[in-house]
């Protein structure tokens, strides 16, 4: 997912995104152990997807500290 994507979330949906981005990863990292993976990629993918999402959170939580200060 694009980044440009991910910011048009609200904090619900990239909540969830995060969640669900974790259990694909999980699934992706128990397939390549039992070496039933096709796209060797897919774990690194997930990773950038869920660190994009973290960043996005916390920029929103650092705005909003600001914005109450």
């Amino acid at each position: 997912m694009k980044l440009q994507d991910m910011a048009k979330k609200t904090n619900i949906e990239l909540a969830e995104l995060i969640v669900t981005t974790r259990t694909d990863l999980a699934k992706a990292a128990i397939d390549s152990r039992t070496k039933e993976v096709r796209d060797v990629k897919l774990q690194g993918r997930l990773k950038q997807t869920i660190a994009r999402a973290l960043t996005i959170q916390r920029e929103r939580e650092i705005a909003n500290e600001e914005a109450a200060s």
